[in-house]
């Protein structure tokens, strides 16, 4: 019987307690949504944000300088506006460029700004609040032009590459197309000379490099093209020997020279494909005797008067002939 009655009591202290929490909850929601409608009937400032968009760019400028893309002002309304407000999209504020006035700089560029303030009641109209505040964050828009001018500029190839051993670049890089037409302010272009592609670094080359190469892109410049063909053709490098005779070269009347050897070894180095086409005249050796004191001599120097394109690491087996002089 006891336990019965202690069920049935603690049943009630259950059955008790739910109600009163339900009946608490009820009465918080109500005095909460009576709270804030009382708190968002009252008059508050808030600081808000607007992107910012600009229209009728001037033709035959260049902007050079960044405008602001934001700015803010104090509005004071119902918390209800407000809230609305935060909570909407707001439209960008445009900035019409047809309507502004540039001065013109002893550099040769246009400057102009605007007062945000000007944008006031254009945005108490579009938020449709009570009041916008006289304190925007920037105070004024300030905008820089420069003439646009259109240049026509070389390609160069910007690379960085090491060659295999026995190896080495063959020729200029070939670029197609070689020029390119770029276009941006007055100041900027003059100043360019050529136009560089993007860096290419390479290891171990040891054949010919074809590929499309980005050109560099840079600030305010805008190209006709945007990429270039580049050909380098790599070579093999070798060591050559050939066999060359020595002319006597003489501007002294009756005299007469002879010299030995006659026929000396000339050690070189070179592009495989440039020794293939080189001819017997392509290394020209003389001996010069050019005057009486240049015979108190023992020896006479061997000058080489031609080299071929791309000869490097040149050596004689003789740097200087033996001579006699004859009656």
């Amino acid at each position: 019987m006891v336990n019965k009655l202690t069920e049935i009591i603690a049943f009630l202290r259950k059955a008790i307690s739910t109600i009163d929490i339900k009946v608490y909850s009820i009465s918080l929601a109500i005095s909460s949504f009576i709270w804030l409608v009382m708190t968002m009937s009252d008059n508050y400032t808030e600081r808000v944000g607007f992107n910012v968009s600009y229209s009728n760019f001037p033709k035959g400028l260049v902007l050079v300088n960044h405008p602001v893309s934001e700015i803010s002002v104090d509005v004071k309304s119902q918390g209800f506006e407000l809230a609305s407000a935060a909570l909407s999209d707001k439209k960008p504020v445009n900035i019409d460029l047809n309507e502004i006035k540039f001065r013109k700089t002893k550099y040769g560029r246009y400057v102009a700004s605007v007062a945000t303030k000007s944008f006031r009641y254009n945005i108490s109209n579009q938020l449709n609040v009570d009041d916008v505040g006289k304190d925007f964050i920037p105070d004024s828009v300030f905008f820089i032009f420069d003439s646009l001018i259109t240049k026509k500029l070389p390609i160069r190839f910007n690379s960085e590459f090491k060659y295999a051993e026995g190896f080495v670049e063959y020729g200029d890089p070939i670029i197609e197309p070689a020029v390119v037409e770029v276009s941006g302010p007055a100041s900027d272009v003059r100043s360019l000379s050529y136009i560089n592609t993007k860096k290419v670094v390479k290891e171990d080359v040891n054949i010919d490099y074809n590929d499309d190469i980005s050109l560099l892109p840079q600030k305010l410049i805008e190209y006709n093209i945007k990429k270039v063909k580049v050909n380098q053709k790599v070579a093999k490098f070798s060591e050559f020997e050939v066999k060359r005779r020595i002319r006597l070269e003489s501007n002294i009347p009756n005299l007469k020279v002879k010299f030995f050897p006659k026929v000396i070894d000339v050690v070189f180095s070179m592009p495989l494909p440039d020794y293939k086409i080189m001819n017997d005249t392509a290394f020209e050796l003389v001996v010069k005797v050019d005057s009486l004191d240049i015979l108190n001599k023992k020896k006479l120097l061997v000058n080489i008067l031609r080299i071929p394109n791309n000869a490097d690491n040149i050596r004689l087996s003789n740097e200087s002939v033996e001579y006699v002089i004859l009656d």
